[in-house]
């Protein structure tokens, strides 16, 4: 499929979502419009400086990757931070979501003897991402469910396990691979060899990290908006919501604001002022990612 395909593939994505999200919401136009002039511009701009202190730790996390894969040569952080950076221009404006990601490992190839190596501690990085995201929304349900049900413990529950089960994966891939057939298992043999399994504690430190700075964002700018509502609340649903970005929309486009609606719901917000949070955070992605198209534009140093 070419790249064109894909695009106009992911613009249907993104036209039948927001269909979908409009049917679908009782949301009123008047009552969204006023909820987006409570957004104000300082929270925006805090949660697009947590944003790029979230850009500083996944280059960090990243470079804790290479020191445990046994990295022949370590680029800069400062040099991963802003590879991390070029990379979201990629994933948020072209069409499958991954041109960020092949963008940093293309850079990175000479990091490891083979140069496969980069490729797969990407691939790596974001399952150690989508495992934080399941601890974080987990473990912050499990101490205080939304609700204080039951019903959200055992959810809590469920993250937390789905959370060791990725982790578990990425530290199990190359094991898996000696087992499975095909070009799968080639893939995963070829793994580098985990050298310094120590290394990978800050890694998962970090990855909570990562998705606590988002889970902050979501608060601080749906406090703007309606500040009455429990902040613990909305750091819990936040996370999850933000997992719709992964849908194959145009910087997740539709399927963001529905699961905003959706969880944030669960809390007692209401529908516009939901929206009104999910565009505010729509707006900082997009913030984010024309830095990082600036600075791609700009000229480079020596690469890594």
């Amino acid at each position: 499929m070419s790249a064109r395909q894909k695009l106009w593939l992911r613009v249907v994505a993104t036209l039948l979502a927001l269909a979908l999200f409009t049917a679908l919401t009782p949301l009123s136009l008047d009552a969204l419009r006023a909820a987006l002039t409570r957004l104000s511009g300082l929270a925006l701009g805090g949660a697009l400086l947590l944003g790029l202190l979230n850009f500083g730790v996944g280059a960090v996390r990243w470079r804790q990757l290479f020191l445990a894969f046994g990295a022949t040569t370590l680029p800069p952080t400062s040099r991963l931070a802003r590879l991390h950076l070029e990379g979201a221009f990629y994933n948020t404006f072209l069409p499958a979501n991954v041109g960020g990601d092949l963008l940093r490992a293309h850079v990175t190839r000479d990091a490891f003897e083979h140069r496969g190596g980069a490729w797969l501690v990407v691939a790596l990085e974001r399952v150690f991402g989508l495992a934080g995201l399941f601890l974080v929304a987990g473990l912050l349900q499990t101490i205080h469910p939304v609700g204080g049900t039951g019903e959200g413990m055992m959810f809590g529950l469920v993250g937390v396990a789905l959370g060791g089960v990725a982790f578990a994966c990425a530290l199990s891939a190359r094991a898996l691979g000696k087992v499975l057939p095909g070009r799968l298992g080639a893939l995963l043999r070829g793994l580098p060899k985990l050298s310094r399994p120590a290394r990978l504690v800050p890694v998962v430190l970090l990855s909570l990290m990562t998705h606590s700075l988002v889970a902050l964002s979501g608060a601080l700018l749906l406090h703007s908006i309606a500040p009455s509502v429990s902040s613990w609340d909305v750091m819990v649903l936040v996370p999850l919501a933000m997992a719709a970005t992964y849908a194959p929309t145009l910087a997740g486009l539709g399927a963001r604001e529905a699961a905003f609606v959706v969880l944030l719901g669960l809390a007692g917000v209401s529908a516009d002022a939901a929206t009104a949070a999910s565009l505010g955070m729509l707006a900082v992605q997009i913030g984010l990612a024309s830095i990082g198209g600036l600075l791609h534009l700009a000229p480079h140093g020596e690469g890594a």
